[in-house]
């Protein structure tokens, strides 16, 4: 006898759910070498920061939960960086915990302490205390430094959840929902998002089931009802 259409429902569901666990690690060492990142030290912070140029530089640790979780995002906008000219900027880290000189020198007192170092006041560095994710910062940089970065964000399975559809589609009594409360800057959140796509993409032409996301950063009263 063939599968009833229900528990062949329930398979896939649970498929999704299995293929979301089979999460594999995305690169959260704040150590490792990042294209389009300069990685400071005693030797070249100063021929770095020289002045020069604008710097936007992170002083982490590696044993720091919030430095493994801002290093995909550093990564992304070195990733940028090595397509796109800027030579007015530089992103750099350093690792304060190793260095401690360093971090001294610049007043660290938490990790990831991030300054920017404005063009032409190498000693005179910034606090930078806005957003953390990737559009947060690209932001700042084009703003402070004059660039153009583009955040690039390709099409997506995945349904996008606002105040405006949330409880239309979370509440349609003829749909399977499975939603993610992320936010922008959470490695976790990062790690997820290609598997969660992937998922959504298999299962995009079952109209019983609905792949969805809410920015609980963003929308944060509404994530809120499910606590």
């Amino acid at each position: 006898p063939g599968m009833s259409p229900h528990r062949s429902l329930a398979l896939l569901f649970v498929a999704a759910l299995a293929l979301l666990a089979a999460l594999t690690r995305a690169n959260e060492d704040p150590t490792a070498y990042l294209p389009g990142v300069v990685d400071l030290s005693p030797e070249n912070f100063d021929s770095v920061i020289d002045g020069s140029r604008h710097a936007l530089v992170e002083f982490y640790a590696p044993w720091c939960g919030h430095c493994k979780a801002l290093a995909p995002t550093f990564g992304e906008i070195g990733a940028l960086l090595t397509s796109t000219p800027t030579p007015d900027f530089v992103l750099a880290k350093v690792d304060a915990d190793k260095y401690r000189s360093l971090g001294e020198r610049f007043s660290v007192r938490g990790f990831p302490t991030l300054k920017w170092f404005p063009k032409g006041a190498p000693n005179s560095p910034i606090d930078y205390t806005g957003g953390r994710s990737l559009e947060d910062l690209i932001a700042h940089i084009n703003s402070n430094a004059g660039t153009s970065l583009k955040v690039f964000k390709p099409q997506t399975s995945v349904v996008v959840l606002d105040p405006s559809n949330f409880d239309q589609i979370v509440n349609d009594p003829t749909k399977h929902v499975l939603v993610e409360f992320y936010a922008p800057w959470c490695g976790h959140c990062k790690r997820l998002a290609p598997e969660y796509e992937r998922a959504a993409k298999a299962l995009k032409n079952e109209k019983q089931i609905v792949i969805a996301s809410l920015d609980s950063d963003k929308y944060g009263e509404l994530a809120q009802r499910f606590d």
